[in-house]
């Protein structure tokens, strides 16, 4: 055998066993959903830093930088799974129409368990729904937060509140809403202009 012709088989040995190699690495169909994931969330924090601009938008300086901020998140990414970055291509290139089902399989279920999580946080946070309004902080007007179950309601009535100065007066009656006319020298001018 020519030492062109070994050459050339050891190293179709290394193409055709790529897949099988990345297979065993733990590279599937469901690790590149995730993979995938991990990007474009990269992707939209890159955007967002640079205030989710068209390319157009940006100038040459701006969007060489927003370019090499997204290649270093995309390369955190790969890192943070274990995989490099010619192994994921590789990988993907290969996946049949039932990997890439796989892939799509995998995406619902991870959009459906972080809207699940998302709400049973908001949940968490909500709480009971019971809403405590505080009138006063202060040792001589107290707040009640909590109390006991077989107590009476009661609303405290601060006696400062009958006796305000300075409050505006509300009329409550037949004058209540009408307002009254006045008379004054420009309107009776023209009134006998008018004549």
């Amino acid at each position: 055998m020519t030492t062109r012709l070994s050459l050339m088989l050891a190293a179709s040995s290394l193409v055709l066993a790529t897949p099988a190699l990345a297979e065993e690495e733990g590279l599937t169909p469901e690790k590149v959903a995730a993979i995938q994931r991990d990007e474009a969330a990269a992707e939209a924090k890159v955007n967002a830093e640079h205030g989710n601009r068209k390319p157009s938008e940006m100038s040459n300086a701006e969007r060489g930088q927003a370019i090499r901020d997204q290649q270093k998140e995309a390369a955190k990414v790969m890192e943070k799974h274990g995989v490099s970055a010619k192994e994921f291509a590789t990988f993907t290139a290969r996946m049949t129409p039932e990997d890439n089902q796989r892939v799509a399989n995998e995406a619902k279920r991870l959009d459906d368990k972080e809207k699940a999580e998302k709400e049973a946080e908001a949940k968490k946070r909500k709480g009971d729904g019971e809403v405590h309004i505080q009138q006063g902080f202060s040792d001589a007007d107290p707040v009640e937060l909590e109390s006991t179950e077989d107590a009476e309601p009661s609303v405290d009535v601060d006696s400062n509140l009958d006796s305000m100065t300075g409050a505006p007066v509300v009329e409550i009656g037949d004058n209540a809403g009408t307002p009254k006319r006045s008379i004054s020298r420009k309107s009776s001018k023209s009134s006998r202009r008018g004549r």
